[in-house]
């Protein structure tokens, strides 16, 4: 299975509630809503892969003021599924709402199953909202030297809270921003991290995989799954208040050392 000749769904899951930070995914970010950073890059994947295969970019919400700003915004290039209340609450499982939105659309007719079922995902993590170009162009390229692994995820190794970090096997540093080695084991605690030379923050900016694998091997199948390091300083999962304006702050540093991101156009 190569993921290069593969159909694309790019999903972009923004539900309503948010436990830490109140109306996250619709919380002003530098001029635009969270979530609407996570559209762009979505749209920046599709047209830098976009050959002879189909490609749809969707937007899964039970929040009807993100479904409709899509649809006014982004009518003709992006999908909206209105997400199934029991898919909406903290305990819903991403896999499930990325499987729910090619059912969703293909009941509309928006899309064939046979399209999609047997391709790839991209997902976009809205609480990632800060996306490099030249990240986003050496991402699409690594997805051309998967090799036999069955999904790649981002990585920063410039972290400092222990939070979704993990070991990195079979390390290597190359001469370019590609994968460095595979997802290891989670680490839990500054005395794990300590043991292991080599580990990285899971960001949440990028996940790829196989579709017909999700449900049964998860995001981040063991021992299949490419680390790619992204070049930002440091990559953030926006939780909290403070999260939210260190990654503004971010933003600010990239402006002025002239650094290209992608955000939403005007």
């Amino acid at each position: 299975m190569n993921a290069q000749n593969e159909n694309f769904v790019i999903v972009i899951p923004a539900r309503k509630n948010s436990k830490r930070l109140k109306d996250k995914n619709f919380k002003d970010f530098h001029g635009f809503p969270l979530f609407e950073w996570s559209l762009a890059a979505g749209l920046f994947l599709k047209n830098q892969l976009s050959d002879s295969r189909k490609i749809s970019v969707i937007c899964s919400s039970d929040d009807d003021r993100i479904l409709d700003l899509v649809k006014k915004k982004y009518s003709s290039h992006v999908y909206t599924v209105q997400r199934d209340p029991k898919l909406s609450d903290s305990q819903a499982v991403l896999s499930d709402v990325i499987i729910d939105c090619i059912y969703r659309l293909a009941d509309k007719q928006d899309i064939s199953l046979d399209d999609y079922l047997g391709g790839s995902f991209i997902l976009l993590q809205p609480t990632s909202p800060i996306r490099l170009k030249n990240d986003l162009v050496n991402f699409c390229r690594q997805i051309k030297n998967m090799g036999d692994h069955l999904s790649l995820v981002s990585v920063n190794e410039d972290y400092d809270k222990i939070k979704d970090i993990y070991q990195i096997e079979n390390y290597k540093k190359v001469n370019s921003n590609f994968s460095i080695g595979h997802i290891g084991k989670k680490l839990l605690s500054r005395q794990d991290i300590a043991k292991n030379s080599n580990t990285a923050f899971v960001d949440g900016s990028l996940y790829l995989g196989f579709i017909s694998m999700l449900k049964e091997k998860g995001f981040m199948p063991e021992a299949k799954t490419l680390a790619f390091p992204l070049s930002v300083d440091c990559s953030m999962d926006i939780d909290t208040e403070d999260e939210f304006k260190d990654a503004l702050i971010s933003i600010e540093k990239l402006q002025d050392l002239g650094i290209e991101y992608v955000k939403p156009a005007l």
